[in-house]
């Protein structure tokens, strides 16, 4: 009788080893023990892998909603084991904070760039305003739905008005009593839109994030914080003076009201600092070439797939996975 009990022990043990070693297999845990079985990927073209081996070989400038191997995204839902259609990323270079809000509240329709240049800016010509209204359905029980949802927003935010003065500035071209008689114009440019970020970015992400919580208040919200792309930038190029890293402060101004909403104690909110991503162009004067990204020797401010892999790292660590 007992050798048959320690035999039926024995078996009863062997199925609950294989149950625990099955279930590990088809989901994993966050930090606080919830399981993740489906995550929600929200951002812009740094989130959706722009420039990646896996971006390029698909040959589109504007690749959206795609699960790019080797992102940042894809990554962390390959440690989670997720996938399939239960990682949903919902992804476009171009997006900002603005276009964000479009998909997550239903009478919000962006600005005049929302409206009137999302095509361009996110370089898909069939996108507009109405395109995006027609996914806010689908988007927003998505989010409802997800276990984990993984926001990367804010780049394009100082993108598109930075770079507006920079473009000026370099459409002199080499022309140095140009730039020298121009400079004031390109500095009150320049200073234009840092303070717009300044100003708005804030209140815009608020309001992202509250949408979540609307749509979702249970799922982990994972935000990942904003690098600086022109820290390594010197003026003249390949001298000392490191110009770039004046724009610090914007960077960090923004991180600052990302973190804000961390240990309100009601949600778990998770908050991802990225300062030392490795980006593509790191370089000056490959902006001044007018080249576009996607074309060796253009200048192009997304992560490399190591720039990828760190910000993973970066995110696992903090989830404790």
């Amino acid at each position: 009788m007992k050798k048959a009990t320690k035999k039926l022990f024995a078996a009863l043990m062997a199925v609950l080893m294989m149950v625990s070693v099955f279930s590990l297999s088809a989901f994993a845990y966050d930090r606080n023990g919830k399981t993740v079985k489906k995550i929600v990927m929200i951002g812009d073209s740094i989130a959706a892998g722009f420039s990646l081996p896996d971006y390029d070989r698909r040959g589109v400038y504007c690749l959206q909603n795609k699960r790019v191997k080797g992102s940042f995204g894809d990554i962390v839902a390959t440690k989670f084991g997720v996938k399939g259609k239960n990682y949903t990323p919902y992804v476009s270079p171009g997006f900002r904070t603005k276009e964000i809000r479009v998909f997550l509240e239903n009478d919000y329709e962006g600005d005049f760039v929302t409206q009137n240049f999302i095509g361009s800016l996110s370089g898909n010509p069939n996108y507009n305003l109405e395109v995006m209204k027609s996914k806010r359905a689908t988007m927003q029980k998505k989010i409802a739905n997800a276990d984990m949802i993984m926001l990367e927003i804010g780049f394009n935010d100082t993108w598109l008005t930075t770079m507006g003065a920079y473009t000026d500035f370099s459409m002199t071209g080499n022309d140095p009593i140009g730039r020298i008689m121009n400079s004031p114009r390109y500095l009150y440019e320049l200073q234009m839109a840092i303070q717009d970020t300044l100003v708005n970015f804030g209140n815009e992400f608020s309001a992202i994030v509250n949408d979540l919580y609307r749509l979702n208040p249970n799922a982990t919200l994972v935000v990942v914080g904003v690098y600086n792309p022109f820290k390594d930038w010197t003026i003249p190029d390949g001298s000392m003076i490191y110009a770039g890293q004046l724009l610090n402060f914007l960077y960090n101004n923004m991180n600052n009201a990302m973190r804000s909403h961390a240990n309100d104690g009601v949600h778990d909110y998770v908050f991802v600092d990225v300062p030392d991503t490795e980006v593509i162009s790191d370089s000056v004067n490959d902006m001044l070439s007018g080249v576009p990204a996607l074309q060796k020797g253009g200048w192009d401010p997304h992560p490399t797939e190591a720039g990828h892999q760190y910000i993973a790292n970066q995110i696992l660590t903090a989830l404790g996975a």
